[in-house]
């Protein structure tokens, strides 16, 4: 009986320490690369966020902003890749447009970047 006792207690502990690292392991997006197409109008996104834990960890939103001006808003469940997270959208730009795209993670922050089309 004694055993069973502090085999829980030592299970509860490791369960929340667990919880813990993984809260401690969560950073916001470090990097965004940004690739736009005109020919195609398509915008190539590659955000790197670091996240073992791809479904309780992950940049959950990215919004795309032409000119000031939202254009898409995407969110999501889970990232594509542990670091290396790739994005493809339609945006119809000239030159001279300035695009922005944010990513945002579900547990820790944001970053912004913003490209003028040549």
């Amino acid at each position: 009986m004694k055993y069973k006792k502090y085999l829980t207690l030592f299970f509860v502990i490791l369960l929340g320490s667990t919880i813990l690292a993984i809260q401690g392991t969560a950073t916001s997006p470090r990097y965004i690369g940004m690739n736009y197409n005109q020919q195609t109008q398509t915008l190539k996104v590659t955000i790197i966020h670091i996240s073992p834990v791809m479904k309780i960890h992950y940049v959950y939103r990215v919004v795309v902003e032409k000119n000031g001006e939202v254009q898409q808003a995407y969110l999501y469940q889970r990232q594509p890749s542990i670091i290396f997270n790739k994005y493809t959208y339609n945006i119809p730009a000239v030159s001279g447009d300035v695009l922005t795209v944010s990513a945002y993670c579900n547990l820790f922050g944001y970053l912004s970047k913003s490209q003028t089309i040549q």
